[in-house]
């Protein structure tokens, strides 16, 4: 089987929710992946690419309205990178059900591993001392945007 990504402690962002909801992103990746190989078909992986797209759309949500609420000041930047990537993810879902061929797939999963890792382990770093020492009731926050 192709890597997968596992979840590990240097991928916490120090907020148990939005760390939460990256695992949940990080298993559908590896649904993915699981589903290409064993060649589960494109109802299989069409599926799980509404699971990325309607849970990215609802983590990135929690996740900005949390920045917002602690004060972190690179909020713009943060909102646009979340844009792009709802972009190329409906693109590649486009793109995967018009012809699901074996490169169009090592392409994708290429494009989910490098995204969740960057999005986790770099752009999302850079709020992670910031809602650490904000003091912010997360929870409150959250509660808000359900």
């Amino acid at each position: 089987m192709a890597d997968i990504v596992v979840w590990t402690k240097d991928m916490s962002v120090g907020c148990d929710a939005l760390d939460d909801d990256h695992k949940v992103l990080v298993q559908a990746l590896n649904d993915f992946i699981e589903a290409v190989e064993l060649d589960e078909g494109v109802f299989v992986t069409d599926g799980i690419f509404t699971v990325l797209l309607d849970y990215s759309n609802y983590h990135f949500t929690r996740e900005e309205a949390i920045m917002e609420a602690c004060g972190y000041s690179d909020i713009a930047n943060h909102k646009a990178t979340h844009n792009a990537l709802k972009e190329q993810l409906l693109d590649a879902r486009r793109r995967y059900m018009l012809n699901p061929s074996p490169g169009l797939e090592d392409e994708i999963r290429e494009f989910l591993m490098s995204w969740l890792r960057s999005h986790i382990l770099v752009s999302d770093m850079d709020y992670k001392s910031v809602v650490e020492q904000s003091g912010t009731d997360i929870e409150a926050v959250l509660k808000s945007v359900a």
